[in-house]
């Protein structure tokens, strides 16, 4: 540095200050040579971990007010900073030049080029700043600060701008953490255990397209807005926690008319589901009926407006054990289009997933037809009670081509009956019966996971399957033994298998026979049955070019299992834990 310039030198690329103890008392001269130094080198650095005990050396540089080199920023090339375990800290000493100010000349901008902001253990520190901070900032991390437990603030391709919001007890609004006005660009966010989202908030967020409310009050729309009409652009909204209301999450669907997917989540309090109606119409009809009900609660009661039969697509409900699927009260006007009951009037839903929701089909009139529209083409049904009339979505006219089915007997009891209540009110008409139980009754479905092969393997149902169906797994079951002779001649009439399954079956004791008629079978796997002792006696189909045994526990099964190397020239064996 004899030339007194610092532009032929490297810039720093990282400084760490951890744990800095001074261990003796500068002088003043020393301490102003010190802060020079110090000074000199902030110039150039692109990173700095400041943690506990440097930051009384900050404040004092902080306190000179300009780069001792001359220059317009105090941190021209700093890029990263990360603050650490710092107990006793209360507030950045440099939060004011951390924001740029829109009405402030830029060149108090002491943070330029700042870009990732990384902030722990602090549990004193209030954050006087509010997201976003400055415009360079890409990542934002801070855990465990005042009103905080976490958050994480991104811009980075390809998620696009996203906020995840953890807050602590004493976060009272969300304005006391985040600047909504500046957050135009936001496309997800998340939100825990917090305050509410205000609508006013979600108003400022005009490139939402995803929010998640987790353990929170969810989003209130204040009465200035319930007032009037204001729609909101969101695509994705999932809520999950037992705090959510039926009648708040109604308000708000009312005011996101492109909603494509809605995830209800762990939300005990949401008690009935209705479809078809908007809450203008909810509004009238309840006002016209001069029943008096005003001391009834409703609040458990959630009514899918009328505009999301055009956008909705994707429906998920998990682990919400009160909830009922029910017909809208004759009182109210009827769903657009005609519509049936349940979830029929869903006329764009394609994908819908139900766990852990014993109830949601008990209802009288869910047993009385099929509560889904035909419009699906993926459903997922796991601990449901019950399933009503599931024949159309299999038959001519049913769109699905993929069926998990698991810890819910009634399904597939449900289309067997039908079936054969049918062929009862058939009998003597010998053309309409073979139309009904034809493999060319126009059955879509291409996949399907169980562990109900009891009730799956009957011979209406399998014909229907027949010329459709391609993957077949069987999973779960911990009392299934073996298969009878008519569950195995239904399977034997699913000609079209290519992937057949047995997962996780304790006591399961052999494979069914006569595989060898499946004749278009590529792969076999079998995983986690440790009772079985052989392959079928009969054989394998021809066709057969792959065999999966894994995790089974029979040294008779990997005996045989090796014996067939070489008997099928395309056969692949994958033999792990026996």
């Amino acid at each position: 540095m004899a030339d007194g310039s610092f532009q032929n030198h490297p810039a720093v690329g990282f400084l760490m200050m951890r744990q800095l103890a001074l261990p003796f008392r500068f002088s003043s001269a020393l301490w102003a040579f010190y802060l020079i130094m110090l000074g000199v080198v902030v110039v150039l650095l692109r990173q700095i971990w400041i943690q506990t005990a440097v930051f009384p050396l900050i404040e004092k540089l902080m306190e000179r007010g300009e780069s001792p080199v001359g220059k317009k920023y105090m941190f021209p090339l700093l890029q990263v900073l990360i603050i650490k375990e710092c107990p006793k800290l209360l507030q950045l000493p440099f939060a004011s030049q951390i924001v740029y100010p829109s009405d402030q000349d830029r060149n108090s901008d002491w943070f330029p080029k700042l870009q990732v902001l990384q902030i722990e253990k602090c549990p004193q520190l209030l954050l006087v700043a509010h997201i976003p901070w400055t415009e360079t900032l890409r990542i934002v991390s801070i855990s465990d600060v005042k009103l905080l437990e976490n958050l994480y603030y991104s811009t980075n391709p390809p998620v696009g701008c996203m906020l995840n919001i953890t807050g602590k007890d004493d976060l009272q609004s969300l304005d006391e953490v985040v600047a909504f006005n500046k957050l135009a660009c936001l496309e997800s966010l998340v939100l825990h255990n917090g305050p509410p989202l205000q609508s006013g908030h979600l108003l400022l967020l005009t490139s939402l397209k995803m929010l998640t409310v987790e353990g929170s009050d969810g989003v209130i729309v204040e009465a200035s807005e319930g007032d009037m009409e204001w729609q909101h652009p969101l695509e994705h909204l999932e809520v999950q926690g037992e705090e959510s209301y039926g009648r708040e999450l109604t308000e708000l669907l009312t005011h996101l008319p492109s909603l494509s997917q809605l995830e209800i989540v762990e939300c005990e309090k949401i008690t009935q589901l209705a479809v078809g109606l908007d809450v203008q119409q909810t509004t009238s009809a309840a006002a016209a009926t001069e029943v008096d009900e005003k001391d009834e609660d409703d609040s458990g009661l959630l009514l899918l407006p009328a505009h999301l039969s055009d956008s909705l697509q994707v429906l998920g409900i998990h682990s919400c054990p009160e909830l009922v699927l029910v017909d809208s009260p004759s009182s109210f006007l009827p769903a657009r289009g005609g519509a049936g009951g349940g979830l029929q009037a869903l006329r764009s839903l394609h994908n819908l997933q139900i766990s852990v929701c014993p109830k949601i089909l008990s209802a009288k009139s869910s047993s009385s037809c099929c509560p889904f529209p035909s419009s699906l083409r993926h459903l997922g049904v796991q601990g449901v009670e019950g399933t009503g009339t599931m024949g159309p979505l299999l038959t001519a006219g049913g769109q699905l081509i993929d069926l998990n089915i698991v810890g819910s007997p009634g399904f597939f009891a449900g289309c067997e009956q039908e079936l054969q209540q049918q062929q009862l009110r058939n009998r003597g008409k010998e053309q309409e019966l073979q139309q009904l139980v034809s493999p060319m009754n126009g059955c879509k479905l291409q996949e399907l996971y169980t562990d109900d092969a009891m009730r799956l393997l009957s011979v209406p149902i399998c014909n229907l399957l027949s010329s459709s169906l391609s993957i077949l797994c069987f999973s779960g079951n911990q009392e299934m033994e073996c298969f009878t002779k008519e569950q195995e001649g239904a399977l034997h009439l699913l000609v079209s298998l290519q992937k057949l399954k047995f997962c996780n079956l304790s006591k399961l004791q052999s494979l069914p026979a006569g595989l060898q008629k499946l004749t278009n079978l590529k792969e076999l796997s079998v995983y986690s049955c440790p009772v079985i002792r052989s392959l079928p006696e009969d054989g394998l189909p021809k066709s057969l070019q792959k065999l999966n045994v894994w995790n089974c526990g029979s040294a008779e099964l990997k005996q045989q299992c090796e014996e067939l190397v070489g008997t099928f020239p395309k056969i692949i064996l994958q033999l792990q834990d026996l």
